[in-house]
C-alpha cells in the first residue's frame, strides 16, 4: 500500500461485515480502530486481534469526535476510514412509518456517516483512503425500505462530492462501496419481516461476509487508484477478479 500499513478507523465492527474486514485488516498488519454501540462485542474483538475498542454511537457527533481523537491519539494519526456502520430499521411502508425511526435511520446511516468523514478525513494524509459502505438499495425502491434506500442514496452521492471535493485537492481516495447480499444480521431481520422481496432470499443463496472484506482492502491498495470517486459494486466480475474474490458465474 502507498500509506502502508495504515491505521484503520472502522464503524459499525461489532459484527458482519464490519468484524470481518476489522479481522481481516488486522491480519494483514493494521491497527484497527472498532467502533459500535455494542462495548461488549468489540471489546471482545479488539482483545482478538489486538485492537482498539471505542464504544460510540455514530448519531452522537460529539461522540464521534472523541473516537477519533482517541484513534489518532493511540495510533499517532489514521489513514483508512471505513463507515460501515447502519441500520435497516424501521422495516414499513412510508404511511405506516414511525416518523421518529425513520429519522433514526437517517441519524444513523446518513449524518452518522457525515460525521465520521467531517472529523476523520481532515486527518487523512496524501494517501488516505475513505470507504462509505452503501447498498443497491440506494438505487432501487424497496417496499418498506424508504428510510433506508433513502439514506444510502444520500449517502452515495455524498461520496461522489467528497471524491470531487479532497481527492484532487488532498490526494485522497474515496470510493462508495455495495457489498451485494452479504449474510449478515441483517438479513436475518429481512427474512422475518418478508415486506419485500428480499426477505424470500434464502440463506444459501447470500454471500460470505470475508468477500467484501477482502475487496475493500483491495480498494485501499494502489492498485485501485484507477476506481477512485466511484461507487464500486461487489458483484463486478472484473473487480472480483482484482480483489482476488471468485467470480461467480450468476454475476
Amino acid at each position: 500500500m502507498a500509506n502502508g500499513q495504515a491505521p484503520l478507523f472502522i464503524t459499525g465492527a461489532s459484527r458482519g461485515i464490519g468484524k470481518a474486514t476489522a479481522r481481516l485488516f488486522a491480519q494483514k498488519g493494521h491497527k484497527v480502530a472498532l467502533l459500535a454501540r455494542s462495548r461488549v462485542a468489540i471489546e471482545s474483538l479488539a482483545e482478538e486481534i489486538g485492537g482498539l475498542a471505542i464504544p460510540c454511537d455514530v448519531a452522537d457527533e460529539a461522540a464521534v469526535r472523541h473516537a477519533v481523537n482517541k484513534a489518532t491519539t493511540k495510533f499517532g494519526g489514521i489513514g483508512i476510514v471505513i463507515n460501515n456502520a447502519g441500520t435497516l430499521e424501521p422495516a414499513a411502508r412510508i404511511l405506516d412509518t414511525d416518523p421518529s425511526e425513520w429519522t433514526r435511520n437517517i441519524e444513523v446511516n446518513l449524518f452518522g456517516s457525515l460525521y465520521v468523514l467531517r472529523h476523520a478525513v481532515p486527518l487523512l494524509p496524501k494517501g488516505g483512503v475513505v470507504i462509505n459502505v452503501s447498498s443497491g438499495a440506494a438505487a432501487n425502491p424497496l417496499v418498506g425500505w424508504s428510510a433506508y434506500c433513502a439514506s444510502k442514496a444520500g449517502l452515495s452521492i455524498l461520496t461522489r462530492i467528497l471524491a470531487v471535493e479532497e481527492s484532487d485537492a488532498r490526494g485522497i481516495r474515496v470510493y462508495g462501496f455495495l457489498p451485494g447480499l452479504v449474510d449478515t444480521q441483517m438479513h436475518v431481520f429481512n427474512r422475518a419481516s418478508r415486506i419485500n422481496e428480499v426477505g424470500n432470499l434464502k440463506r444459501e443463496a447470500l454471500r460470505p461476509v470475508t468477500e467484501p472484506a477482502q475487496i475493500m482492502h483491495f480498494l485501499c491498495s494502489p492498485e485501485a487508484a484507477d476506481l477512485n470517486g466511484q461507487i464500486v459494486n461487489a458483484r463486478d466480475g472484473a473487480v472480483r477478479a482484482r480483489a482476488g474474490v471468485p467470480v461467480l458465474s450468476e454475476m
